[in-house]
């Protein structure tokens, strides 16, 4: 995606996560689904694959994603995209939570800061 529709994603998800409490509660019922997930770690298969088995962000087919997306992995901005994408579309039913690689110094120390300038060339 190009850089300039890239940072139209950013600070529209800013935008809209500054409008967010801190704080999410959510229920289940018989009648709701949650799919919980974790660690993604730049691993752009894993997401996918877990769209494919448990279907995409919906109104119906509610996510919780609990940190952990970029680092390590070479896909760290395809999956921040995706996410925040399904952010914008669903805010009530995707939820991001943010993990220990959320960090502007673990970017630095594994990989994700690198990942950015290649594929962007800041």
């Amino acid at each position: 995606l190009h850089a300039h529709y890239v940072l139209q994603l950013l600070c529209e998800t800013r935008r809209v996560l500054k409008l967010m409490p801190n704080i999410s509660h959510l229920s289940t019922s018989y009648s709701k689904d949650i799919t919980i997930c974790g660690d993604l770690h730049g691993n752009l298969d894993d997401l996918l694959l877990i769209f494919y088995k448990n279907g995409l962000p919906s109104k119906q087919n509610r996510y919780v994603f609990n940190g952990d997306y970029v680092d390590r992995g070479e896909n760290s901005m395809e999956i921040l995209i995706i996410l925040f994408t399904f952010l914008l579309i669903y805010p009530n039913n995707l939820y991001l939570n943010r993990g220990n690689h959320e960090d502007y110094i673990m970017n630095l120390r594994y990989g994700f800061t690198k990942e950015v300038l290649k594929k962007y060339q800041v």
